[in-house]
């Protein structure tokens, strides 16, 4: 038989955790449409495609602030449906998980810390095998997927994006004309944070073939974060942001 006096207890014992698991932890929601341009190279000199960009990014989420960055590397086509890359980067204004900050109070206060000033070094090597479909109807459909990993020197975060995508060329009179792709990031954690995936998104993108030197870009991203954190309770920040880009690219041949 059930001893009714012990499972008062347990129930009672229960609702206090559970009560004080609520009572200590807080969660918030955060969104933004930001802009974005960049201005990119990307020559061909045999195997090898030199790479250089400049970005920017204004985030208007209320504590609007702009990240920037300058990258510089190269790819090589290491084979018909595979090319290699490995790049460095110079950015400013980065957020990162340790840079969310909130007070449960009372008042209840949460802010992001200023970053704007901060710079940070990073390396990050690509690898992406692009698959021809030709058995789709219209034949020019080409899926890529992209492996990159990234290790910031400044705090010392590995950090992993793969990206499958879908792309098609329009081509009349056998000459590119546009190329509409579809992308879906995926971001991974790997020594930082209490989700592995912590952030994920689609990303749509069209490249108009201006001529065989210059390029124009329009894109459309939305990426979805989640920062967990346990400092004296535990938070849950769900951050949303939509994205809005143009780019300028150059694509001479030596």
């Amino acid at each position: 038989m059930i001893d009714i006096k012990k499972s008062h207890i347990f129930f009672f014992i229960l609702f206090i955790v559970v009560f004080s698991a609520q009572l200590f932890s807080w969660e918030y929601e955060e969104s933004s449409l930001d802009l974005e341009g960049r201005v990119a190279m990307m020559a061909s000199a045999g195997k090898w495609n030199p790479y250089v960009e400049l970005k920017g990014t204004y985030h208007g989420d209320g504590q609007e602030f702009l990240y920037s960055s300058i990258t510089a590397g190269t790819y090589f086509r290491a084979a018909d449906w595979l090319k290699v890359g490995a790049f460095y980067r110079l950015q400013k204004g980065a957020r990162h998980l340790e840079d969310w900050q909130f007070d449960a109070g009372p008042p209840d206060t949460h802010w992001w810390n200023d970053t704007s000033d901060r710079f940070e070094n990073l390396m990050y090597f690509d690898a992406t095998p692009r698959f021809l479909l030709p058995f789709i109807p219209g034949k020019n459909w080409v899926a890529p997927l992209k492996f990159r990993y990234f290790y910031n020197f400044t705090n010392g975060d590995h950090n992993m994006l793969i990206r499958p995508g879908l792309t098609y060329v329009i081509m009349p009179d056998r000459k590119p004309l546009l190329s509409l792709t579809f992308n879906y990031n995926l971001y991974f954690a790997l020594n930082s944070g209490d989700i592995p995936l912590y952030s994920h998104g689609p990303y749509l993108s069209v490249l108009g073939h201006i001529n065989d030197w210059m390029k124009l870009e329009g894109k459309i991203s939305y990426r979805y974060s989640i920062y967990l954190k346990e400092d004296s309770g535990s938070w849950t920040l769900n951050s949303r942001r939509f994205t809005v880009g143009v780019g300028v690219i150059f694509t001479p041949a030596f």
